[in-house]
């Protein structure tokens, strides 16, 4: 049986295809059958963006793969064609991977949704986010599945408001706050007011003006951040940053792409932007980032573009 696949391991696949194309030679498929042959959902991922291709293709493309497993040089054209047409359905296969089919509220990339809520909270969904909702007589709780979310709570004594992740709860004591859910992490940032999180077993009250990451070993520090600032960003959907590592901020990014934006968070791991980015723009956005950091943007086709470091001149 198939295991699932990531975003990360779909990335790589693509990447890979379009160095493919740009490298034709055998040290470039050596490592290549190396890198399929290293985890079994690599193969999966290559397969996966040629799955989606239209009958009269399919059979190319799986050859192509095939190939990929003998040394020969003439599979690079094939597996490029396999990448522009297959990565189109990338974007629906996420979906249908998170569980977005079946979310009670969600939103395509580029969307941005608010949502008035039966007890009269405000949910505002950015894009490519996806929550699930459970509003009963005794509480109510909202479960993110992926995105970023601003709530605003409606005073309710009876009922307790929680908003859920894969690595733990945040239960609001006041009204208005930001949740992010991304690589494995969930990142509450506090408008107003206060609130409470359950995480690993550990407990934390977070008040206005501070933030925090948790995953599932549980609360990390507590940052200072500018709650004002914040607001006004998310009205102009923009993305606001301040020395945050650029692979985080490349993620927020990617929810307001279309295709896949690909980048190696590791290669830029040394790298940390303070910034006010148009989410509505991302071609801009990347523009903007490019002007100031070391790194160089490639868009191969309307699906796919790659942001890397910058080579160094050869003198």
């Amino acid at each position: 049986m198939n295991q699932p696949l990531s975003p990360d391991v779909l990335r790589q696949a693509a990447e890979w295809l379009v160095h493919l194309d740009h490298h034709a030679d055998a040290a470039t498929e050596q490592a290549f059958n190396a890198w399929l042959a290293s985890d079994p959902r690599h193969p999966q991922g290559i397969a996966r963006l040629q799955g989606h291709l239209a009958p009269l293709t399919q059979a190319p493309a799986r050859a192509a793969l095939r190939r990929t497993r003998q040394p020969r040089t003439n599979v690079i054209k094939p597996l490029a064609l396999a990448l522009l047409l297959g990565l189109a359905a990338v974007p629906a296969y996420q979906y249908g991977e998170r569980g977005y089919l079946v979310a009670d509220l969600s939103t395509d990339r580029g969307q941005w949704r608010q949502e008035l809520l039966a007890d009269g909270s405000a949910l505002q969904l950015e894009g490519d986010s996806a929550v699930d909702l459970r509003l009963d007589a005794d509480q109510r709780r909202v479960r993110l599945l992926h995105g970023e979310i601003l709530v605003n709570v409606a005073k309710d004594a009876q009922r307790p408001f929680y908003v859920d992740t894969p690595q733990g709860s945040i239960r609001a004591l006041g009204t208005r706050f930001i949740v992010e859910l991304s690589n494995g992490a969930t990142q509450v940032k506090m408008l107003e007011s206060s609130t409470l999180i359950d995480s690993a077993g550990q407990t934390l009250t977070l008040g206005p003006g501070q933030s925090v990451r948790f995953d599932a070993r549980g609360p990390g520090t507590v940052a200072n951040i500018d709650p004002v600032a914040l607001q006004q960003a998310w009205n102009h959907h923009q993305l606001l940053a301040n020395d945050q590592p650029l692979a985080e901020v490349l993620e927020r990014l990617a929810r307001h792409r279309p295709g896949l934006l690909s980048f190696n968070p590791q290669a830029l791991q040394g790298l940390r932007v303070t910034v006010l980015l148009p989410a509505d723009d991302s071609d801009r956005a990347l523009r903007l980032l490019a002007r100031t950091l070391p790194i160089e943007v490639r868009t191969y086709t309307p699906w796919l573009t790659r942001v890397s470091l910058k080579k160094p001149k050869e003198e």
